[in-house]
């Protein structure tokens, strides 16, 4: 479990982000609100360095459980899953990333809800649609991180600590332990929200999608 909790404890400077919240597609509005799967509302402001979000609901805290004091903050992370993640920001230094830090998919209706955040960091060029509720670029590997991020998806934003021992969290992190574990590919958990939707079987009832679920896990989030 230690390696999943622990995954990846990415570092990422705000230069970087600020390269990310500048480089999104020519001529596409600033986003002012994204929702996540649970249907709550963020106000975003990206003009800090790095698009940080502001609940709607005053029922959601951004608690990322790991804090040893106030500061925590929801914001945007590119990666194949465009997600909303809780995490605390430092007033200097880097940014340290817990890939088991509360963390939710954007939702969406339609791609017009996930173009605006179409970005290039590093070498990495973002292309968001939207697939089966969420905005995702099919054409980037799930790393890791993705998969938690999608078995969070349909859990209540934390509000008490420890999150990660709190189901169904808790029991989903061991799944995804044992099919990631040494193995040098993972795949999605089928409790967890899928990258695509079913598709109808031919008699009528339902089969998944024929899409490539695993996940590299030497692959970097791209954050």
């Amino acid at each position: 479990m230690s390696r999943i909790t622990r995954l990846s404890a990415l570092t990422i400077l705000l230069a970087s982000a600020l390269g990310c919240s500048s480089s999104s597609s020519s001529g596409s509005p600033q986003m002012p609100t994204v929702t996540d799967t649970l249907g709550h509302v963020f106000d975003v402001n990206c003009s800090g360095g790095i698009c940080t979000l502001t609940p709607e609901d005053p029922i959601v805290k951004p608690l990322a459980c790991d804090s040893v004091a106030s500061g925590d903050t929801f914001v945007v992370l590119w990666s194949r899953i465009l997600t909303i993640h809780t995490l605390i920001l430092s007033s200097s230094g880097p940014i340290e990333l817990n890939a088991a830090e509360p963390g939710k998919p954007l939702a969406c209706t339609s791609d017009a809800n996930c173009t605006p955040w179409n970005a290039t960091l590093g070498t990495t060029n973002y292309q968001y649609t939207c697939t089966n509720g969420i905005c995702q670029d099919p054409a980037i590997s799930l790393s890791p991180e993705d998969v938690i991020t999608l078995c969070q998806a349909d859990i209540p934003w934390p509000s008490a600590c420890p999150y990660v021992a709190t189901e169904p969290f808790a029991s989903r992190l061991v799944e995804v332990a044992a099919t990631c574990g040494s193995a040098a590919v993972c795949s999605v958990p089928a409790d967890c929200l899928q990258v695509t939707p079913a598709t109808p079987a031919p008699d009528g009832g339902a089969q998944p999608a024929p899409v490539d679920t695993s996940v590299d896990s030497s692959v970097d989030s791209g954050v």
